[in-house]
């Protein structure tokens, strides 16, 4: 740290020094300028020129200038003083949460209108501090969370720990997705019987534990098929007639074509969607997102069941 700082100041005298010299005010003026005595600003650029091995200053009867070697280290110290000071002020931004990134990670796309409004607010009043997302896969966002690959996740309920602190975002009501000459296409809403004779499409999540009891709960004795696929490729085979799948209302957002989505008229029928953060982490960043995604979100949080999502005063994508 000393040497950083012997460095930067022996540029600010040289970068100083240099200026007047090239105006032809002299050291007298340079040392007025640092508020230093004139012997000790001529001691400070001879020390400056034997650790160099060059001579920065000619001196003449009519009095100084810079030497071509003097103008080269004349332009990096300037260089050198710009960075440093662009440093300073980054580094006092970013203690204040001005400036930084947010490592965001997601269950599901972002594509949710109430989430993509927070997301535009976001990035509008804080121009200065990006947000980076990633999709591990929720069986891995719990261990990317505490590993610090990520600094928030957007969770459902059922996949919350209770090792981290979390609040709601919004909810996201679940639709039943089928081909379009399925018997249920021209229903405008089902019920979870409806499913009960279908053969019931689920990607990885449906396997563990809280996927299994999810389901068992809703549709007890459906024949359940698990594919070890994204929900994209999942809802391809439910176009081409392989079965149907539960998904969550942000796919139904994308027209798919060949597919129908149909909403679930249950109470049970969707969960809500929580950011979830390290309760040890201290970074500025990070605690001002969390902040206002959740004092941002408490407006919009008003739908608690799939029947209210339908009539929801959330603004469009």
């Amino acid at each position: 740290m000393t040497h950083s700082s012997s460095d930067a100041s022996r540029s600010g005298t040289l970068s100083i020094g240099g200026d007047l010299a090239v105006h032809r005010l002299g050291f007298g003026k340079a040392a007025s300028s640092l508020q230093l005595r004139v012997s000790t600003v001529s001691r400070a650029i001879a020390r400056l020129e034997d650790q160099l091995g060059v001579a920065l200053f000619e001196r003449t009867s009519s009095g100084i200038k810079l030497t071509t070697a003097g103008r080269i280290a004349l332009r990096c110290a300037r260089r050198v003083l710009r960075e440093t000071n662009a440093l300073t002020e980054t580094l006092d931004r970013s203690s204040f949460g001005e400036i930084g990134e947010v490592h965001l990670g997601f269950h599901l796309p972002p594509l949710n209108a109430v989430l993509t409004s927070l997301l535009v607010e976001w990035r509008t009043t804080y121009p200065g501090i990006s947000v980076t997302p990633h999709e591990p896969g929720e069986r891995t966002l719990h261990s990317a969370l505490i590993e610090r690959h990520i600094d928030v996740a957007l969770l459902p309920e059922l996949a919350l720990s209770q090792h981290h602190p979390h609040t709601p975002i919004y909810f996201e009501p679940l639709m039943a997705a089928v081909p379009n000459t399925h018997r249920l296409a021209e229903k405008t809403t089902i019920q979870w019987t409806d499913l009960k004779n279908e053969n019931l499409l689920l990607w990885s999540w449906g396997k563990d534990r809280i996927g299994r009891d999810f389901f068992a709960t809703r549709l007890p004795g459906i024949n359940v098929r698990i594919f070890e696929t994204g929900n994209m490729t999942l809802l391809a085979f439910v176009r081409a007639g392989y079965g149907v799948t539960v998904a969550a209302q942000t796919y139904s957002t994308l027209n798919l074509p060949g597919l129908k989505f149909i909403p679930i008229d249950e109470e049970d029928a969707g969960f809500k969607i929580n950011l979830v953060w390290r309760a040890e982490s201290e970074d500025p960043v990070v605690g001002k997102f969390v902040a206002f995604m959740r004092d941002r979100a408490k407006p919009y949080w008003r739908v608690t069941s799939p029947r209210a999502a339908s009539e929801s005063p959330y603004p469009p994508p």
